[in-house]
């Protein structure tokens, strides 16, 4: 690859289609809740909860007890392959640049 080539690489932004399982700490969003500071959503307070994640601004509005869930964030392993065969070399443009 060119250096021009790999500098366009840098920029590629990648979007995952869907949620990976895993237990490997990361940066995507995973199915699994725990702890991390992307917030998931509220459930009501059940005895045995820790204390520590009541949303005490909810229980002001709402007098019941709620609990701040969040996202568990994981790893996502992936691999970028590029055909650089002699058919991506056809047509104008050719197909390599679509890779």
């Amino acid at each position: 690859m060119t250096l021009d080539e790999i500098l366009k690489i840098e920029n590629l932004y990648i979007r995952v289609k869907k949620v990976v399982e895993g237990y490997i700490s990361g940066k995507h969003r995973s199915i699994f809740e725990g702890f991390s500071v992307e917030f998931a959503e509220h459930r009501e307070y059940t005895k045995g909860d820790d204390l520590k994640f009541i949303d005490w601004k909810v229980f002001a509005r709402k007098e019941k007890l709620f609990i701040k869930k969040f996202y568990e964030e994981t790893n996502l392993r992936a691999y970028l392959i590029l055909d650089i065969s002699k058919s991506m070399d056809y047509g104008k443009p050719n197909k390599f640049i679509y890779a």
